[in-house]
């Protein structure tokens, strides 16, 4: 494994940075990064639901869309990010463990600086309860990217205007903002360090937990390539926003594996365009399911036949067929 520097705060450059990484480099990879102002939106989410626009185009922020699924996350100066990019086939991914193998070095840090942290839930590491980091993948032939966000010192403010709170998000948990439920590593900190200084101590413990003793720069060249990407996907309207939804049949479910939402224009029976969003993941494009039920009747018999042969969980992992179903048609 190679520690890669990666100094930009551009989120369009830094993603498209992992992408890069992932598809030209067959060295396993760690990076940190940090993003000026940012929205970093889960590749199946619908943009326009998750933003609170007005104030997201007033205050400059940028809005990219990842490559991952998951939920939509806030980054700013005081927030970093981290990266690693595996050989799946040796990374545990096809076990519960996935996620928390990749948070545990996080954890570790904290720990050396009596901080006290846990991995919760499917993707989410909490002090006290309260969320600092949430985490995604994304799969690439044998290759495994999983990135997690940690919040050091955010402006929880912002965080809370910028995105918009879904009462689906938050049911059967009793908390009614995002502000309540997240918090901050700094306020946790014993002793003074400011987020470089913190990203600097990371770093050094992960390379030395993980042996790495390789530390790349990009080249000019490697810097030209990353460029391109950006351009060409992560600074796009189309990756970003995409055509926003106008459907006849709208419905939102929340899951243990996370919400969907259901956007379906039915004519004459017949399902002519389905968009499905959310904060879920899965190792499969979505779009892929999606095209399994275009030209479907709007019907349990017909959409059950169409599926019988699809294993939901490579699209939408934890959902079951009949919970799928049941979000199609209400049933």
């Amino acid at each position: 494994m190679i520690y890669v520097v990666n100094n930009s705060n551009n989120a369009y450059f830094n993603h498209a940075t992992e992408e890069y990484l992932l598809t030209n480099f067959q060295d396993e990879i760690f990076m940190l990064w940090i993003n000026k102002p940012s929205i970093l939106i889960g590749r199946n989410q619908n943009t326009l639901s998750e933003i609170n626009s007005d104030y997201v185009k007033s205050n400059n922020i940028d809005v990219v869309r990842r490559l991952s699924g998951g939920g939509a996350v806030f980054n700013d100066l005081g927030n970093m990010n981290f990266t690693f990019i595996t050989n799946r086939f040796n990374s545990n991914i096809a076990t519960k463990d996935g996620f928390e193998r990749f948070a545990l070095p996080v954890i570790k840090a904290l720990d050396s600086l009596n901080v006290q942290a846990e991995f919760t839930g499917r993707n989410d590491i909490t002090i006290d309860g309260k969320k600092f980091s949430g985490n995604a993948q994304y799969f690439s032939k044998d290759k495994l990217l999983h990135h997690g966000t940690l919040m050091y010192n955010c402006d929880v403010d912002s965080l809370s205007k910028a995105l918009k709170c879904k009462p689906l998000k938050f049911k059967d948990k009793g908390i009614k903002s995002i502000s309540s439920r997240v918090t901050n590593i700094s306020s946790h900190m014993n002793s003074t360090m400011d987020l470089y200084e913190f990203k600097d101590y990371l770093m050094n413990f992960v390379m030395k937990c993980n042996d790495i003793i390789t530390v790349y720069e990009l080249t000019n060249q490697d810097i030209i390539e990353i460029e391109k990407i950006m351009k060409s996907r992560f600074e796009t309207w189309e990756w970003n926003y995409g055509k926003s939804p106008n459907y006849s049949y709208q419905h939102s479910s929340k899951y243990s594996c996370g919400s969907i939402e259901y956007h379906i224009n039915v004519n004459n029976g017949i399902i002519s365009n389905i968009s499905l969003y959310g904060d879920f993941f899965g190792e499969k494009n979505i779009s892929e399911l999606e095209s399994k039920i275009l030209g479907i009747n709007h019907n349990l018999t017909d959409l059950s036949e169409a599926l019988k042969d699809v294993v939901m969980d490579q699209y939408v992992k934890g959902l079951s067929t009949f919970e799928f179903l049941d979000g199609l048609i209400n049933i």
